[in-house]
């Protein structure tokens, strides 16, 4: 078989296994696996003592964003830059519904801003912040324009972003008949609304308050408060970022049960814990939910390995390190968020698999088929079978480097795993076909990525 490109000799990586093959693609799309050596095509790349997954899919990140005062440094085309020189092909970011607004103009606006500019495909999620008879009535249409998942919080209402249960509820309600997914950022706000008060008035203003202020019981009673109502309306419900043993006991629960529930965890949560808050430079490690102890973070791998966390996602918000700074007087001013979606998999590889957490195999389903499946992209998306879009990462098991403030693209001015030493970094990443970036250098060009229109669950 004749191909536009062939991947020789590489190790191919699948959910259910590994094995030495050559990737033959046409046409921006895989058309077959061949013996190691035997594949013939117009380009020839030798992937030999490399690792071959499919293109990455981080369902979670945060380009072109402004929150707590603050700009992040990624907008649509650096941030799927750095995407693509993480391996990532695939990138799901969110369209904000203002109050008083509707959901349409949200993902209109959201749409206009990144088109134009986005190196990877990519998909939106629709925050729904004003929920009444009439935006409910725009849900089938959202859906069937592909956001097939909304986000809700259940905090934050100085930003305007907080829903109460009941308009929430209702949200469920009209998702679940159009085969919508609900996505929560679950933390109980009167819980850590008490708990911030009460520090800032006895002086404790310093980045450990921050995790204080938002323990493990505030993410774990929202997660099951959602659960709750999600099984109450029949609505597939999605926990974003995930930090709490007990609330991934809850997940665990609910899906044993037969309930559509899923969950994500991040690199973040994968690699640091709360001793971060201690550094001199602890604010540059405020996001939420926090960091939290080692205990916790064991509990998310268990999570990963068994599969009960359907994704590892970066949360990517590239607040650089001045911005940070600027709230780092009272820990309740700095802007929530760390970057990341360049460092997932070396992450994931290194912590993961070289560590023994998880197989290469199950780095698989978290990186990307897990994703795919989760956010209605699949079978194009996520896995290296025939007719899926040729999306594919070649990373080196070999080489180790050490994490740096320049470790990643643009000018952020810190990174949170500054002086680790990782290994499994992307070589090459493949979008549908083209080679995007080889060695770091991206080779593509704004507006090569597409928007994604995402299958509803029952679509």
């Amino acid at each position: 078989m004749t191909a536009d490109l062939v991947i020789a000799n590489g190790t191919v990586a699948h959910p259910a296994g590994v094995e030495k093959a050559d990737i033959l693609v046409g046409d921006g799309r895989i058309l077959g696996l061949a013996d190691p050596g035997s594949g013939r095509g117009a380009r020839m790349v030798d992937a030999t003592d490399h690792i071959v997954l499919p293109g990455g899919i981080d369902p979670h990140v945060h380009f072109l964003i402004g929150f707590m005062g603050q700009r992040s440094v990624y907008d649509f085309y650096s941030g799927t830059v750095a995407a693509l020189r993480g391996g990532n092909t695939t990138v799901i970011d969110f369209a904000l519904q203002r109050r008083g607004r509707t959901m349409i103009d949200g993902l209109k606006h959201r749409r206009v801003q990144a088109d134009r500019h986005v190196a990877t495909d990519y998909g939106l999620h629709l925050i729904a912040t004003d929920i009444n008879p009439a935006t409910l009535a725009e849900i089938p249409a959202i859906v069937a324009a592909g956001a097939s998942s909304m986000k809700v919080y259940t905090v934050y209402e100085k930003e305007q972003l907080k829903v109460e249960d009941g308009p929430l509820h209702d949200l469920m309600r009209a998702l679940a008949p159009v085969g919508g997914m609900l996505g929560l950022h679950a933390e109980n706000a009167s819980l850590i609304d008490h708990a911030i008060a009460r520090h800032l008035a006895a002086g404790e203003v310093a980045p450990r308050f921050h995790a204080l202020s938002r323990p493990g019981l505030a993410e774990t009673e929202a997660v099951q408060r959602g659960l709750l109502l999600a099984q109450d309306a029949g609505c597939p419900l999605h926990i974003f970022h995930l930090n709490s043993g007990p609330a991934l006991d809850a997940i665990e629960a609910a899906q044993a049960c037969g309930h559509a529930a899923s969950a994500e965890t991040c690199t973040h949560y994968l690699a640091l814990t709360a001793e971060q808050y201690d550094r001199p430079d602890g604010h540059l490690f405020v996001m939420s939910p926090p960091l939290r102890d080692a205990a916790t973070q064991d509990r998310m791998w268990e999570g990963v390995a068994s599969g009960a966390l359907g994704a590892v996602t970066s949360d990517d918000a590239s607040y650089s390190a001045e911005a940070k700074a600027l709230g780092a007087e009272s820990f309740d001013r700095i802007a929530n968020g760390v970057p990341g979606v360049e460092a997932r998999l070396p992450l994931l590889y290194t912590l993961g698999v070289e560590c023994g957490r998880i197989t290469l195999p199950q780095l698989v389903e978290a990186w990307s088929t897990g994703p795919a499946r989760l956010f209605g992209l699949a079978p194009e998306k996520g896995s290296i079978t025939p007719g899926a879009d040729a999306d594919l990462v070649l990373i080196d098991p070999h080489t180790r480097r050490r994490m740096g403030v320049d470790s990643h693209y643009g000018p952020i001015g810190y990174n949170p795993y500054d002086g680790m030493d990782l290994t499994g970094w992307p070589s090459m990443t493949i979008r549908r076909g083209e080679i995007a970036v080889q060695d770091g250098a991206f080779l593509g060009k704004p507006g090569q990525g597409r928007f994604l229109v995402r299958r509803g669950r029952d679509a």
